[in-house]
């Protein structure tokens, strides 16, 4: 049997040097740090903003939690990023959220209530996963319940909020560059992590790029 490093050299000679090369540059600044929670998001196209937005951050993970209506993955708007995302679709918001709690994240809710916090005053000493409600109703109950931080983007004009592709473009983007630019290492993923990831990536760029060829002779 092949050890991953050897599947890895036989994967590695379908694809260019500039291929792989882009393949392991995206994967040296992915992160679990930070991952995004959607609950009960009616329509599609604002998901699928939203998994674009977290794939082009550097995200690793996300959470879709459906329990009134069903997720429709549309690749024109989302432009592919379900490809390279690791999505997890649950219609049990509770056990998600408790899911998170025990490996350690911070659940944060975006909010404008009294006491939130800007993107630049909220606490990273753990993982945060932050949690965008209902278009309508907005986070739910259990949510609310759970938060151990509430977040708001500060409005300079008349308009009380953004849209969701709009705040969490700004909130993944402000919260992923503090991660990032803290002196510790911690965001990063693991190095066997990384290996595994990018064997996985190997194989999906191969799938999209055509055919896997026959090993050379």
């Amino acid at each position: 049997m092949l050890t991953r490093r050897q599947r890895i050299e036989l994967l590695e000679q379908h694809l260019s040097e500039t291929r792989k090369l882009q393949l392991k540059r995206v994967l040296a600044l992915r992160t679990r740090r930070l991952t995004v929670v959607l609950e009960n998001i009616y329509h599609p196209e604002n998901a699928n903003a939203v998994l674009r937005t977290a794939e082009c951050v550097g995200l690793q993970e996300v959470h879709l939690i459906q329990e009134k209506f069903a997720y429709k993955y549309n690749r024109n708007i989302a432009r592919g990023a379900g490809k390279w995302l690791e999505i997890h679709e649950s219609d049990k918001g509770l056990d998600v959220l408790r899911g998170l709690q025990k490996r350690g994240f911070a659940l944060v809710v975006t909010s404008a209530a009294p006491g939130s916090l800007s993107p630049e005053e909220l606490p990273l000493d753990r993982p945060i996963a932050l949690i965008f409600g209902n278009e309508s109703v907005g986070v739910t109950v259990a949510a609310e319940a759970l938060a151990d931080y509430r977040v708001h983007i500060p409005m300079q004009g008349f308009t009380e909020s953004f849209n969701i592709a709009v705040s969490s473009g700004i909130l993944l983007y402000a919260l992923a560059h503090r991660i990032r630019s803290g002196t510790s290492e911690s965001w990063m993923l693991s190095p066997d992590e990384q290996e595994a990831l990018y064997e996985e990536w190997l194989k999906k760029a191969i799938k999209f790029s055509g055919p896997l060829l026959e090993k050379p002779g």
